[in-house]
């Protein structure tokens, strides 16, 4: 009789714990990743930034591979300071850096201002710090908050590594849940993901069904 109870216990803790779809496999080395599938194969003939949606060609020139959440937010969210800390603590640490549903291009000089804020809704009396280059981006010492165009892709973005890594949604869920409806999936938005597919196997969910952002919680 214990027994019994013991099992539906765990078969309790087991159904009200989240269940994560485990993430891409196939990509493991994020600097390859980057450099032989971000940029020879999605952008290959050049595309557009995140944050700014400045064009840019094949050269690519001031152009960097950004994360939209984070290296850094990754490893506080695992607790871990150094990359193989936190390969040692979570094997898949490596396969979330190189994966490409969160990985997109952006000017260099607006990433530097990104990588170490997190993403808000500033009011709109704050100025874009970079509209001498035509970027929408609005920026304070620790929030950024993208164009109207990018907020959807972020969302998503963020929303896809939580689902698929167990990493937890960092910032507002209720404002990443405006952006999504606010910004559905564009035709570019959905061909860049059947491409990443055909890399890496996985597809993101949200962009395929934007509404199932909607059962998320804040955990």
């Amino acid at each position: 009789m214990r027994a019994v109870v013991i099992a539906l216990s765990c078969l309790a803790a087991s159904a009200a714990s989240p269940t994560f779809a485990g993430g891409q496999n196939q990509l493991s080395n994020p600097k390859v990743a980057v450099e032989q599938f971000f940029w020879k194969q999605l952008y290959a003939d050049g595309g557009s930034s995140l944050y700014c949606g400045t064009l840019f060609s094949a050269e690519r020139g001031q152009v960097t591979a950004s994360l939209v959440y984070s290296s850094k937010q990754i490893k506080s969210a695992m607790r871990c300071l150094t990359d193989n800390q936190c390969t040692v603590s979570n094997p898949q640490y490596p396969y979330m850096l190189a994966d490409l549903h969160n990985i997109y291009p952006e000017m260099s000089r607006v990433e530097l201002a990104r990588r170490n804020a997190l993403f808000g809704e500033l009011d709109d009396s704050v100025p874009s710090k970079f509209s001498d280059i035509g970027c929408d981006l609005k920026a304070s010492f620790q929030l950024v908050e993208p164009r109207d165009e990018a907020k959807g892709n972020v969302a998503r973005a963020i929303f896809y590594m939580h689902s698929e890594y167990g990493l937890p949604i960092v910032g507002q869920l209720q404002m990443y849940k405006r952006w999504n409806q606010m910004d559905p999936p564009d035709a570019q938005e959905k061909a860049r993901n059947a491409q990443i597919e055909t890399i890496q196997g996985t597809r993101n969910r949200y962009i395929d069904d934007p509404a199932a952002a909607d059962q998320l919680t804040q955990e």
